[in-house]
C-alpha cells in the first residue's frame, strides 16, 4: 500500500487529504479543512493572504497525518496568478498579494493596455488578475519592495519554499501568470523586460513528478513532488479519460470551460483571443474560459436566506416542472458582479429591460441556472468547432445542482459525466502515485479512477421549451452585449 498527502488550497479554503492505494483500491480520508487566511487592509483597499497562518495549518496536518499514516509523498495545488518574493536572503519580503485586490474598482485598469504581444506569446488574455499586471501594481505601490526583491515564487512553489527551502517554479501555475512562454515551455524573458522586472526573480521550470525536497517534522522526513499546482489542472488531471481531446466544466464559485488537447492541436493554429491557454502540466495544452459561476447562486442564497431558510437541495426540488422565464443576462456583465446587493441590482436589470419580475425565490434560482446553462452552451458551441463534444465532464460543487446539469446536458444535446466534486486533490495525489511509481501511466490512472469514483451521467433529452428559451437568450445577448 501506498500512501500521500494532497494540499488543495482555493481562495476561501484549505484541506489535506490522505489518499491511499492498495491494489487497485484508493481511499481517503480527509485530515480537516481550514480557513479565513486572507488578511484585509481597508486603509488601502487591499486584500492579502495571511502565509504564516497557511504555513502553520499545513505543517499541523502533517503531522495529525503522519502519525496514523505512512506518509510516502506531499503535494501542493493552489489558484493561479498570486505570488510571494523573496529578499536575497530568502526572507519574504511582504504579504502576498491576493489577485482579489485587483478586483477594486480602482485597480482593474492593471494590465489592460499591455501590447497584444503579451497574450499571442502567453496565451493569457490582458486582465488586471494576471502576475504581469501584479508586478505593474507592485511597480507603483511598492517599488521598494520590487528593488530588493531576488526571487518571485507561485504561491504553491512559495508554500513549498517556506516548507523545504527549494526554489523551483512548476509548469502548470507558472502558466497562468501571463509572462510563460506557451510554445518555448519556458518564461517569456523579454516580456518581462518589457514590464521593467528582473528576470533574474523567475526561478527554474520543472514539470510534475519532480521531486522538490523534504520535509523535516517530529524527526520524520517526507519527500515533496511536484503535482499538476495549478488546482483546474489538477482537477483535470484527474479526468476519467484517455481521449486525445476531452471537454471539462470546472463548476465552483467560477465556471471555467475549456478543451484538453494535445500541444500541437492547439499551439500550431492562431489563438482565439476569447481563450487563455494554459499548460496542463502532462504535456498538454487546456484552453480555458473564465466565467462566473455559483457566485450567482451563493449571493441569491444569501438574499434569500434574510427571511427564510432554504438548502441548495430544497432550490433543486422547486424547479422540477418549471418552465423558463424569458429574463435573460450575461453572467460577465460587470454591472450585475460587483460583490453587494447583487439580487436587487438584477431586478433593476430585469425592470429596464421589461423582463417578468422574479418575487419568488424559485423564480430567482430559475433565471440564474437557466442563464448559466444557456452561457455553457453558448461557449461550448464555440469551443467544439473543430472537435466534435461527444461527453462533457464536469467537477466542483456546482455538479451537486441536478437541475442545471441536465438542463445543459439538454441544450448540448451531449451527456455530461459529473466526476469526483474534490477533483483537485485527487489530480494532485494521482500526480504523486506517478512521482513514487505506484501508478505506472495513463491508463492505469484512468482505470483507478473510474473504478473509485466513477462518474454520474446525464443524458440529453428534448425540452422544446428552453430550447426556445435559449433561441431568445442568444438573440438577445447578439443586440445587447
Amino acid at each position: 500500500m501506498s500512501t500521500v498527502l494532497s494540499f488543495d488550497l482555493g481562495a476561501t479554503s484549505g484541506r489535506g487529504v490522505v489518499f491511499s492505494l492498495n491494489n487497485g483500491k484508493l481511499t481517503e480520508e480527509k485530515i480537516y479543512r481550514f480557513k479565513d487566511y486572507q488578511l484585509i487592509d481597508s486603509t488601502k483597499n487591499q486584500i492579502y493572504w495571511n502565509i504564516d497562518k497557511i504555513i502553520s495549518e499545513i505543517k499541523q496536518i502533517i503531522v495529525l497525518a503522519s502519525t496514523e499514516y505512512s506518509i510516502e509523498s506531499i503535494g501542493f495545488d493552489t489558484w493561479g496568478c498570486d505570488f510571494g518574493l523573496l529578499d536575497e536572503n530568502g526572507n519574504l519580503l511582504m504579504l502576498p498579494l491576493c489577485y482579489q485586490t485587483m478586483l477594486q474598482a480602482e485597480y482593474l485598469h492593471y494590465g489592460m493596455s499591455l501590447p497584444n504581444v503579451f497574450q499571442e506569446r502567453t496565451g493569457i488574455a490582458n486582465a488586471s488578475i494576471n502576475t504581469s499586471s501584479q508586478l505593474l501594481f507592485l511597480k507603483d505601490f511598492y517599488p521598494e519592495v520590487l528593488k530588493k526583491a531576488n526571487h518571485l515564487l507561485m504561491m504553491p512553489d512559495l508554500i513549498q519554499y517556506l516548507l523545504t527551502g527549494a526554489i523551483w517554479t512548476e509548469s502548470s501555475i507558472a502558466s497562468t501568470s501571463q509572462l510563460f512562454d506557451i510554445d518555448k515551455h519556458q518564461w517569456a524573458l523579454d516580456l518581462i523586460e518589457l514590464l521593467g522586472v528582473s528576470t533574474s526573480l523567475f526561478s527554474t521550470i520543472v514539470l510534475p513528478y519532480t521531486q522538490i525536497g523534504e520535509i523535516k517534522l517530529n524527526n520524520k522526513k517526507i519527500l515533496v513532488h511536484s503535482v499538476m499546482e495549478h488546482d483546474t489542472a489538477s482537477a483535470i488531471f484527474a479526468l476519467p479519460s484517455n481521449d486525445h481531446s476531452c471537454f471539462f466544466l470546472s463548476s465552483g464559485t467560477w465556471s471555467v470551460l475549456g478543451e484538453k488537447s494535445e500541444r500541437g492541436i492547439l499551439v500550431n493554429q492562431p489563438l482565439n483571443s476569447d481563450y487563455s491557454y494554459e499548460q496542463a502540466g502532462d504535456g498538454k495544452i487546456l484552453k480555458l474560459k473564465n466565467l462566473l459561476g455559483m457566485w450567482f447562486i451563493e449571493e441569491a442564497l444569501n438574499f434569500v436566506n434574510q427571511s427564510q431558510s432554504i438548502t441548495i437541495q430544497q432550490i433543486q426540488e422547486m424547479l422540477i416542472n418549471c418552465s423558463p422565464i424569458d429574463f435573460f443576462f450575461d453572467n460577465q456583465n460587470s454591472d450585475l458582479i460587483n460583490q453587494e446587493q447583487f439580487v436587487e441590482k438584477l431586478k433593476k436589470y430585469g425592470e429596464f429591460h421589461q423582463f417578468p419580475s422574479i418575487d419568488e425565490p424559485h423564480q430567482i434560482f430559475l433565471i440564474i441556472y437557466q442563464n448559466l446553462a444557456f452561457k455553457y452552451a453558448t461557449v461550448l458551441e464555440n469551443l467544439a468547432q473543430s472537435t466534435p463534444l461527444s461527453t462533457l465532464f464536469l467537477f466542483g460543487g456546482g455538479g451537486k445542482s441536478k437541475f442545471l446539469n441536465q438542463l445543459t446536458a439538454d441544450l448540448i444535446q451531449s451527456p455530461i459525466a459529473v466526476c469526483y466534486s474534490e477533483n483537485s486533490a485527487l489530480g494532485n495525489a494521482l500526480a504523486q502515485f506517478l512521482a513514487i511509481e505506484t501508478i505506472q501511466n495513463r491508463v492505469e490512472l484512468v482505470s483507478i479512477v473510474n473504478e473509485n469514483y466513477p462518474p454520474i451521467y446525464f443524458y440529453p433529452q428534448k425540452s422544446e421549451e428552453f430550447n426556445n428559451s435559449y433561441n431568445q437568450y442568444k438573440q438577445f445577448m447578439r443586440r445587447n452585449y
